[in-house]
């Protein structure tokens, strides 16, 4: 919106920061450590923040030669033109993310092993980009813990606020600077006046299916992270007159299953070599394969003619078994086995190929498995979709099964286009003032995207806007005078900078955990009575509610029930769980040792 004489500031910050993921978390820590006074306002309510940074691997790009690699990922840009500046920029920052980790964490990062011949390993210099990682393990939120504890350590110069979308930019119509965002605050419009600059860091669109149709071409797919990612930072963008860019591309990981309800999730693929490895496939729409089920997955994108490409969606797909498949399964003891078991607890059943086939509205199904008996009794390879013949085993009798799944998606990459000092560009190519924008919100990846890079841009961006937006500007006197027309209480931090104490009774212990997916502690308290567990409490907790949400009250139920912390995790919620596990065993031992 454009700035007017009637808009009255109800308060003036020196950075606006919106969207507090690892971006966001990153730009206003550096913004802070460069003098400003920062607000970092999210969306979600608190517990929800993190973006997709929440539910990542963690691990980031590091690489040694700056021409090996760049010829690297201009090779995963192809037939795509990239920014040559931008590119320059990133790479040379990439070369330094092990001091990064070392200066700005004091931590010696280190291999992950993951790829370590490159994701496209066909390409020169493939070797060229390593996987580094701060963190112990993967996809347990460790490194969004340490982004968010460095904005906690800032608290005397960033005040956040949670639940609080920004509603519109607010722009000089003559000098096109960005004044300040209108914020929606306790339900009240808020408007914020921003000295020095703003940065854009709302994540993707992967949670808005208008966009994801209109943008990605696609019509049904499943987000994995956060579901706060709803492309809100694509309308801010084009309010102000940005030029947009890489807005057809989103990576994968390939399929999920077809849940009634979105719930966050960390990233996961099922495509496990212990899956499909046998008399199973995937049926697209009509009931045919359409995709090679033993390769690898690439961020979703497989390999097509000489080039590698997104795989077709389809809108109802299925993995296919017959009854030895499926307890071939039910008997896996490989490490993804629980993952496998949640999967088969989906499948349909039927006693006959056709009456599946009708169940799950696939006509072309009959033939499809009467073709992949042909391949694999023939002992030919699979000159249809190049499977290896030695993962195929011919169907036989039934019962048959279906399991539902839907094609998912991790990110998208689409945003304003953005300039190596991450300064928005306008559709003239001129830098919009005051505007800045980081992590996957218009980075700079485009047509293929490679792992462990959106963590590194994101690191690398946040720093960059962070410090260029809280750098002194000409005085606006636009946002000179503030309105009193606010209440104090409305306008204060939400962020809480101490753990809470909380009381204990003689037969009871407190325990705590600082290993979930929350920066925030779990703490419970155990009643005992008689020898025995008789209450858990859950005093707080700041997991995500469809992951720790779920996980909690199951596993109390079943720790009481059984009197032992020694219970089955809850699937899909495995950071939680043990973290959980661990608050009740801590508080157990205090009995033991009679604390």
């Amino acid at each position: 919106m454009l700035y007017n004489s009637q808009i009255k500031w109800n308060i003036v910050y020196d950075v606006i920061i919106i969207g507090f993921g690892g971006a966001g978390a990153t730009a206003a820590r550096f913004a802070a450590d460069h003098g400003a006074h920062v607000l970092l306002v999210d969306s979600a309510p608190e517990g929800n923040e993190g973006g997709n940074t929440r539910y990542s691997g963690g691990a980031f790009a590091w690489g040694k030669d700056f021409d090996n690699l760049k010829e690297y990922y201009i090779q995963t840009y192809y037939p795509f033109k990239y920014d040559s500046k931008a590119l320059d920029a990133f790479v040379n920052n990439v070369l330094q993310m092990k001091e990064y980790s070392k200066k700005y964490f004091n931590i010696d990062a280190r291999p992950t092993g993951r790829r370590p011949n490159g994701e496209y390993s066909e390409y020169h210099h493939a070797d060229a980009m390593q996987s580094q990682s701060m963190t112990q393990g993967m996809y347990n939120g460790g490194l969004w813990k340490l982004l968010r504890k460095k904005v906690y350590e800032r608290l005397n110069n960033i005040d956040i606020w949670f639940d609080s979308p920004a509603l519109h930019l607010i722009q000089d119509p003559e000098s096109k600077t960005v004044l300040g965002a209108q914020i929606n605050r306790k339900n009240q419009v808020r408007n914020v006046g921003a000295r020095n600059g703003i940065v854009l860091s709302l994540g993707g669109f992967e949670n808005n299916q208008d966009m994801v149709q209109n943008f990605l071409g696609q019509g049904s797919l499943a987000p994995i992270g956060t579901l706060y990612n709803k492309g809100k930072g694509i309308d801010l963008a084009q309010e102000v007159g940005a030029r947009l860019w890489h807005m057809s591309n989103y990576d994968s990981h390939g399929l999920s299953l077809r849940e009634n309800e979105p719930r966050e999730k960390f990233a996961y693929m099922i495509n496990w070599k212990s899956l499909f490895n046998g008399s199973i496939f995937v049926a697209g729409d009509d009931g045919t394969r359409y995709f090679r089920e033993d390769e690898e997955d690439r961020h979703g994108y497989k390999y097509n003619h000489g080039n590698w490409i997104m795989i077709p969606n389809q809108n109802h797909p299925h993995i296919i078994m017959d009854q030895k498949q499926y307890d071939q399964l039910s008997n896996d003891a490989s490490a993804e086995a629980s993952q496998i078991k949640q999967l088969l607890s989906y499948a349909i059943k039927a006693d006959s190929v056709d009456t599946l086939a009708k169940k799950i509205q696939a006509p072309k199904l009959s033939q499809a498995i009467e073709d992949f008996n042909f391949l694999t009794n023939e002992k030919k390879r699979d000159m249809f979709l190049n499977r290896k013949i030695n993962t195929m085993r011919a169907f036989n009798v039934g019962p048959y099964y279906a399991i539902p799944v839907r094609h998912n998606i991790l990110h998208t990459h689409g945003g304003a286009k953005r300039n190596e000092h991450c300064e928005v560009i306008d559709l003239e190519g001129n830098v919009i003032p005051h505007l800045y924008e980081a992590g996957e919100l218009g980075d700079i990846f485009a047509t293929k995207y490679v792992g462990a890079n959106s963590i590194a841009d994101l690191l690398i961006s946040g720093k960059i806007a962070g410090t260029n937006a809280a750098a002194s500007k000409p005085k606006m006197h636009q946002v000179d005078v503030v309105s009193g027309a606010s209440k104090v209480e409305e306008l204060k931090t939400d962020a809480r900078s101490s753990i809470n104490n909380f009381s204990a009774k003689k037969n009871q212990q407190i325990g705590i955990s600082n290993n979930g997916i929350s920066d925030l502690p779990i703490i419970v308290r155990v009643t005992k009575n008689d020898g025995k567990i008789t209450k858990i409490e859950t005093l707080q907790e700041k997991e995500s509610p469809s992951l720790g949400g779920r996980a909690i009250p199951l596993l109390t139920t079943e720790m009481i029930d059984k009197q032992t912390t020694d219970v089955d995790i809850v699937s899909g919620a495995t950071t939680t769980s043990h973290a959980f596990q661990e608050a009740v065993k801590s508080a157990l031992n205090k009995y033991k040792n009679n604390i």
